[in-house]
């Protein structure tokens, strides 16, 4: 085999090892709102804290947030934040897939999301992640 002909099927090989995908799209104008609440609800099996992650970039945006198991739910919210987290092992355990959305806590209909995928090659610390994919949603429409 060619040096050539290696090289070429070598390609797709780092291409597809170093894939990302970020999805989001800006939330609602009503969901900005420094008057509402939100909470984002850990799953249950999290033991990585990325509820409280979550909860500090929202934060940062000028939102109440609190999180916590759905036992420990407020009272009145007005905004309910769900995820969903796959981490894959290559040689240690990173976050390779992350989906955040927000709901209604009365319907549970769906009011935003976002999400992130990323290869072995392409990771990136769990924070970083979180943090792209809140700024995506938080991103002003133009």
């Amino acid at each position: 085999m060619s040096r050539r002909q290696f090289v070429i099927l070598l390609l797709p090989v780092i291409i597809v090892a170093c894939a990302t995908a970020l999805q989001t799209e800006p939330i609602p104008a009503e969901l900005r709102d420094s008057s509402l609440r939100y909470f984002v609800e850990n799953h249950g099996n999290d033991k990585r804290g990325l509820d409280r992650l979550i909860a500090q970039q929202i934060h940062s945006h000028g939102i109440e947030t609190k999180s916590g198991f759905s036992d420990a739910r407020p009272e009145e919210f007005d905004v309910l934040v769900i995820y969903e987290d796959r981490w894959q092992w290559d040689m240690n355990n990173y976050l390779i897939f992350l989906r955040i959305d927000f709901r209604d806590p009365e319907t549970n209909v769906l009011l935003a999301t976002g999400s992130s995928y990323q290869s072995s090659g392409a990771r990136k610390p769990e924070g970083e992640v979180v943090a792209q994919i809140i700024a995506g949603m938080f991103a002003s429409r133009e």
